[in-house]
């Protein structure tokens, strides 16, 4: 009877918590590409050159005619424009380039912690947290809902955030994207 006494004093005194805020966006790093990925570049009228590319280890594409083209860190407008102006140079009159990405590669996001099948899962675009939690087995009897962390590389680097989950099952809080290269952490409860 004591404890519950108690129990009841510490929640009645502990302040209003705010809803959780989002986290900002993915560093820019997360949305262009890097070595492995795969990218489907067409030329208008040249399908001998047309054709998937893999970005190689040092972040660069071999392409025809032109030689290494230098991808990592780009966005795909940006190589299209890149191969269009050395085509321009001296191989093609006018060429029209597009550029779209395939394949990614190293695109997860990890559940780690508390839950049933703690690992790494492939990212689609559109995947919320809980989605991702889901995708884990959802929360062991041992999670801390409360206090479940989400770390993401942004622009100002590594950031760890504290995410209330129970604010989203009451529909108290939105669910949120997640980014590639995520980690969420569902710490052990201390009761």
């Amino acid at each position: 009877m004591f404890v519950l006494l108690i129990v009841a004093f510490i929640v009645a005194c502990t302040p209003a918590v705010t809803p959780t805020s989002l986290p900002p966006g993915a560093s820019p790093e997360n949305m262009t590409l890097g070595p492995g990925d795969v990218i489907e570049v067409r030329v208008r009228d040249q399908d001998d050159i047309s054709g998937p590319y893999e970005v190689s280890d040092d972040g660069k594409v071999r392409f025809p005619m032109i030689g290494a083209v230098e991808v990592r860190g780009k966005t795909g407008a940006e190589i299209a424009l890149k191969i269009e102006e050395e085509l321009a140079a001296g191989w093609l009159k006018q060429p029209q380039v597009t550029v779209r990405v395939t394949e990614r590669q190293n695109r997860e996001v990890s559940v780690l912690g508390q839950v049933k099948e703690a690992g790494s899962y492939p990212y689609k675009p559109g995947l919320t947290l809980m989605q991702a939690i889901s995708q884990a087995g959802g929360m062991n009897p041992l999670a801390s809902p409360r206090k479940v962390k989400l770390i993401r590389e942004t622009d100002k680097g590594r950031q760890t955030f504290e995410i209330d989950v129970t604010k989203i099952l009451d529909s108290r809080a939105q669910d949120f994207g997640l980014e590639p290269g995520d980690i969420v952490f569902v710490p052990e409860s201390r009761v």
